[in-house]
């Protein structure tokens, strides 16, 4: 997955980039961005500010790839994608698995007779799949 998120006036735009012009580099202004992976993308939001326009757009393009994580090929950027999730929704997870994470999020979900986290669980749920496959794939 490429795109490129596109500036004007401080508004971001999100285009993607078609399968077929993988191979070659879009044109791109200074104030915008392309995104080749996960690993960029986790790169510019550990530089970004949270309290600025171009951070709800990196969201939403962190959300496009949980929603595929089929086409993220390395497990750090799984786990980072994963974590700034759960960051973002205020859980902390230090010191617990994925699917320990998943697990207490279920409960409290039971507990609360709420379905909250509902969405989180699934992609904690789709990170431990996609990691456990990765791991299988390198048998």
């Amino acid at each position: 997955m490429r795109f490129i998120i596109r500036a004007c006036d401080n508004i971001f735009t999100i285009e993607p980039i078609e399968p077929c012009d993988s191979q070659t580099t879009p044109d791109i202004a200074a104030e915008e961005y392309l995104i080749e992976n996960a690993d960029t993308l986790l790169r510019l939001y550990v530089d970004t500010d949270r309290d600025t326009p171009l951070f709800t757009t990196l969201q939403t393009l962190r959300d496009a790839f949980l929603e595929d994580l089929d086409e993220v090929a390395i497990q750090a950027e799984i786990y980072g994608l994963i974590h700034w999730l759960l960051s973002d929704n205020g859980i902390r997870a230090e010191g617990a698995s994925l699917e320990e994470t998943a697990d207490r999020l279920s409960d409290i979900d039971i507990e609360s007779d709420s379905d909250q986290y509902t969405d989180i669980i699934f992609h904690l749920k789709d990170a431990v799949d996609r990691l456990y496959e990765m791991e299988l794939d390198d048998l």
